[in-house]
């Protein structure tokens, strides 16, 4: 909704209370078939074999970083991560057996305008297509949105990342356009396609996650029964 000031101008919805947002000293979230936290360095052990186990490179194409080839490698990587003070780079674990299943990290450096990002979204096939994948998503957004109080939750991803844009799609995520030639990654030019889900958007998408996350909305063998978009 817009407003109209003093000189006849439209401007944006107005924010009468607004304060810088606070943010999370750590982060540790429990779900029904996940728990999301901080990237340890030790996390390596499960994920590096995972990692090799896929015969090629094509997850990474479209990451900032590259594969670790070696399991000293993958030890330093996840060091560098869990070290640093651009993101907080987090983990999600499998409540079945307590073993890292996949990697993403959030973004909260905005916390003047309450904007998060979700970024380098990296699944093992273990946790690809699961109820893992949304939840640990709808962990981080239920914190952000409903705790924390943020108004604006982005996901940036590659043009030709189709998996990625389709996993925005069915997650809300609202596309607002493309950057042209934003970055230089792995020596190639790349666009970046921007997706939002901002505080308005929210209890909407709550809903629909919360409902489909319910065991009961999957058969006995962990497939689904209706599809996220059914609750949208």
């Amino acid at each position: 909704m817009s407003t109209v000031n003093k000189f006849g101008q439209i401007t944006g919805r107005e924010v009468p209370v607004w304060s810088v947002r606070e943010t999370p000293e750590s982060i540790d979230l429990n779900g029904v078939w996940c728990q999301v936290r901080p990237l340890r360095p030790d996390d390596a052990q499960t994920l590096f074999h995972e990692w090799q186990s896929i015969d090629d490179d094509r997850d990474w194409t479209y990451l900032k970083d590259s594969k670790p080839t070696t399991y000293i490698q993958c030890i330093n990587y996840f060091k560098k991560l869990s070290e640093s003070h651009q993101c907080l780079y987090l983990a999600v674990i499998d409540k079945r057996d307590n073993l890292v299943k996949g990697i993403f990290s959030v973004n909260y450096t905005d916390t003047e305008n309450g904007v998060f990002e979700l970024a380098e979204v990296n699944w093992t096939p273990l946790m690809k297509r699961t109820q893992m994948s949304t939840e640990s998503i709808y962990l981080i957004l239920n914190l952000f949105f409903n705790r924390l109080e943020f108004r604006r939750c982005e996901w940036r991803t590659n043009i030709y990342n189709e998996d990625a844009i389709k996993s925005a799609q069915r997650l809300g995520f609202i596309h607002e356009g493309i950057l042209r030639d934003k970055k230089i990654t792995k020596g190639y030019s790349e666009s970046i396609s921007i997706f939002s889900i901002i505080s308005a958007d929210w209890p909407v998408i709550n809903k629909a996650m919360m409902i489909w996350l319910r065991k009961e909305n999957f058969d006995d063998r962990g497939r689904q029964i209706r599809k996220l978009k059914e609750f949208f």
